[in-house]
């Protein structure tokens, strides 16, 4: 008779793949978590990067076409927490066209809403009454108002997560601060705004440059000073 060889075959018992399956899961789940984290602060500061261009762009405009009155002036209005308009000479003619009503025109204005495609919210540190608008003088020079007509500190929160009762040392938020210069710049969570120096002014003794005025039609020449 021919001996039969018995051959023992490894493998997993239900208790090492149920240990397997539970630690992929974790991982898994901690993945998730971390992209998704990611993401909203990717979109988050691509926002603030956003909001910033636009203010630069409306202050550069009004210093071009040199805006004096209100109506002439570029502008950022923020509508609310999730969305601002942009009012700027966007078809490049030289002026902010308005329509009968005296609104500005479609063609000079950008509305920006990012409802649909994000959770950040752009809050301004000392008003929560909307709209807000930001206007740039000729200089580049800002006034900032809120929907009452009071003057409002133009620096503002941007955030993506814990929005309600954030503060500034926080790492999931940015502080947009706008100087009144109308110098812009972006804080990350645990900074603060920090004062321009006061511009030192000096003056220069005046020189007179002297010349030689030459007479073609005269032998003489004459020094004149």
């Amino acid at each position: 008779m021919e001996e039969k060889r018995i051959k023992w075959q490894s493998g997993f018992s239900i208790v090492e793949l149920l240990i397997v399956l539970t630690m992929v899961v974790i991982l898994s789940t901690l993945a998730v978590l971390q992209f998704k984290s990611s993401k909203t602060d990717f979109e988050r500061q691509n926002i603030t990067h956003e909001f910033k261009v636009y203010l630069e762009r409306a202050r550069f405009d009004s210093v071009k076409r040199r805006a004096v009155t209100d109506n002439e002036k570029s502008r950022i209005v923020l509508n609310s927490s999730s969305s601002f308009t942009a009012t700027l000479d966007f078809d490049g003619n030289g002026t902010l066209d308005s329509n009968n009503d005296g609104t500005p025109d479609a063609s000079d204005t950008r509305r920006i809403d990012f409802t649909q495609r994000s959770q950040t919210q752009i809050l301004v540190s000392d008003t929560l009454n909307y709209p807000v608008t930001v206007r740039f003088d000729q200089r580049g020079h800002i006034t900032a108002k809120d929907s009452g007509g009071n003057d409002v500190n133009p620096v503002f929160t941007i955030c993506s997560k814990n929005c309600t009762g954030t503060t500034q040392n926080n790492e999931d938020l940015s502080v947009l601060s706008v100087s009144t210069s109308g110098t812009v710049a972006i804080l990350r969570g645990g900074q603060n705004p920090s004062a321009l120096p006061t511009p030192v002014i000096t003056t220069t003794p005046a020189k007179v440059n002297c010349y030689v005025l030459v007479n073609t039609n005269s032998t003489a020449c004459s020094q004149v000073y």
